[in-house]
Parts: structure tokens; C-alpha cells; sequence
């Protein structure tokens, strides 16, 4: 009895009443967000998406490595096929087999090399003739050939990057020393949900990159994605109508959920620069956003299905311009 007396006048002390006090919010907060979790599964997500397409790919991989399934995520291929879809693609001058191949005294002095896969810009050099070398287009760094070719080496054995390798225009000349703003187009077999605007101030530095989020019709939806500052400073390409038009109409030519298309404004002439079907980084968009997405998602997934029972295919839909 003593014993219960002492607990129950020890627990009203204020330092312990507040001790128990926090415990007991921080449980009710613990469960809240525990039920929060638990309903969010009940609904659409972009991001739960994302994660499980990246999963079915790498399945089937290892049951077809043919590369049948990811022919998209191929640069040469994916310019290819927007071309036929009549989308301008930029101009490459020579592909090459191996780094080591890469003629360098017949390039132009304003060049972007690439892989012809790769992850993230890890195969992408936007590069300036300069004295001794080239310079890398928003850096004071300049590196002689060699390095270039050891650097595309050394991440293509790490499986970083993929050939063959190719020189094509850079886009925007690379005037005052920037490149042009992404302009990422978020397509949903027919149908856009939002654009991502991203601005490089640096090329190959994330830590110097600043987004916008906007939608189809330019309008701005705020700082949506999560842990990210939203520049509105970043302008909207006065022709993002017809960038969401040709987006969509080339996502109706990948019978699948979900691509992103991203492409170049340069002074007007839209420029198409890659497809990305699952994105390395979702973003973390706010909840409703993120579940308005994924039923954007589930939509198109519903779309291609009812297509594939009338007879289509899995296989890319080249336009009339096919050459």
C-alpha cells in the first residue's frame, strides 16, 4: 500500500507529471503516424510506383538481358524514335564504338560527348575547345582528351555507362557559360501531370541545381516536393504547351504507365533530350500531390491494358517519319 502511495505521489511530481506527460504524446503521436502509413497504402502513390517499376525492370533483366524492355533509356535509340514521331532531336556528329575511338581534332569546338546509356550525367560531357584541352562547359576545369576517355573508361567498367559513345551539339552554344534549363515532362501514356524545371548552374554539382514545379499550362504549383527549395525565378518556355503536346503524343508511342520526357527550349526551337522511365530520384512530392499522380498513373496502366487486350503489343510505336 505504501509502495502505491509512493509511486502515485513521486509520479505527481512536476518533473515527472511532465516526463510521463511527453511519453504519452509522443505514443499518440507514434500511433497517428502509424495509421497515417497504414491508410497511405490504401492509395495511389508516384513514389511506390516509381520504386516497384525500378524493381519489375531489374526482374526482367535477369529473366532477358536482350535490353528489349529498357530500349528507351537508350539515347541513339530514343532519338531515333522521337524523330519519327516528328520531335527535333539535336544534331550528332560521329558515334564511336569505345572512348578511345573519339576523334578529337574533327569535333567542333562547342560539343556535348554522351554514352549511350548511363546513370544520372554521368555520361554526359558539355565541353568548350580551350588552350591545352577542353574546357567543361560552367567550370574553370580544363582536361586534356585523355582524361575524358580514362574518365568514360573508368565508368563504364564500373557499369556507370554504357557505348557506344557520340559527340552532338550543344545546345544553347553554352552562351554566358550556362546550359539551357531542363525542361522535364512528366507523361502518363497521353496524359501530362506536371512539368520539372531544373536549372544547372554547374554542371555535374546537384548542390548547384534549382527546381520549379509547374503544370501543363504554366501555371506554378509551389513548393511541392518536399526537403527542396522552389525557385520561381526559373521561367516557363513560352512554347511548354506545345513541349506537354509532343511529350504526350511520343508517351503514346512507349506502351507503358509512365515516362519522363525531357526536353530544351532554345529560343523557341524545342529540342527533345531523353527519356526517363523511372526516374533515379522521385522527388518527394506532398501527399496530395503525390497521390493525384499515382492515379494518373494507374489510369494510363488501365489504358495500356485495355489497349494490349485489343490486339497492341509492348513494342515501341515509331511515327510516319521513321527513317
Amino acid at each position: 500500500m505504501a509502495s502505491r502511495f509512493l509511486r502515485s505521489t513521486i509520479s505527481r511530481l512536476p518533473p515527472i507529471a511532465r516526463r510521463d506527460e511527453q511519453i504519452a504524446r509522443l505514443k499518440r503521436t507514434a500511433a497517428k503516424r502509424a495509421a497515417d502509413v497504414a491508410r497511405s497504402y490504401s492509395k495511389p502513390s508516384f513514389r511506390r510506383l516509381v520504386y516497384a517499376e525500378r524493381r519489375l525492370a531489374s526482374h526482367l533483366r535477369e529473366l532477358d538481358p536482350s535490353d528489349r524492355g529498357q530500349v528507351v533509356t537508350r539515347k541513339l535509340t530514343s532519338y531515333s524514335f522521337a524523330a519519327s514521331h516528328g520531335v527535333d532531336v539535336p544534331h550528332v556528329f560521329a558515334v564511336w564504338k569505345q572512348p578511345e575511338h573519339i576523334e578529337w581534332d574533327d569535333l567542333p569546338d562547342e560539343v556535348v560527348i554522351k554514352s549511350n546509356g548511363g546513370t544520372a550525367a554521368l555520361g554526359v560531357l558539355p565541353l568548350r575547345r580551350a588552350p591545352g584541352g577542353w574546357r567543361v562547359v560552367t567550370t574553370s576545369d580544363t582536361v586534356e582528351p585523355s582524361e575524358i576517355v580514362d574518365l568514360l573508361r573508368v565508368r563504364a567498367a564500373a557499369r556507370l555507362v554504357h557505348g557506344p559513345y557520340f559527340a552532338e551539339e550543344l545546345l544553347g552554344r553554352g552562351v554566358g557559360d550556362v546550359l539551357p534549363n531542363d525542361v522535364k515532362i512528366y507523361a502518363f501514356y497521353g496524359e501530362i501531370s506536371h512539368v520539372l524545371l531544373r536549372r544547372v548552374s554547374v554542371h555535374g554539382d546537384s548542390s548547384a541545381t534549382a527546381f520549379r514545379v509547374v503544370f501543363p499550362d504554366g501555371a506554378d504549383a509551389g513548393p511541392v516536393i518536399r526537403g527542396m527549395t522552389h525557385d520561381e525565378s526559373i521561367p516557363v518556355p513560352p512554347n511548354l504547351g506545345a513541349m506537354c503536346d509532343a511529350a504526350a503524343r511520343l508517351s503514346l508511342g512507349i506502351p507503358r504507365a509512365h515516362v519522363r520526357v525531357d526536353m530544351y527550349d532554345i529560343d523557341g526551337r524545342m529540342v527533345f533530350g531523353e527519356f526517363t522511365p523511372r526516374p533515379g530520384n522521385p522527388m518527394d512530392y506532398e501527399p496530395g500531390l503525390d497521390e493525384a499522380i499515382g492515379h494518373i498513373w494507374e489510369r494510363a496502366q488501365a489504358r495500356v491494358l485495355n489497349d494490349l487486350l485489343d490486339g497492341a503489343d509492348l513494342r515501341l510505336r515509331y511515327g510516319e517519319h521513321r527513317a
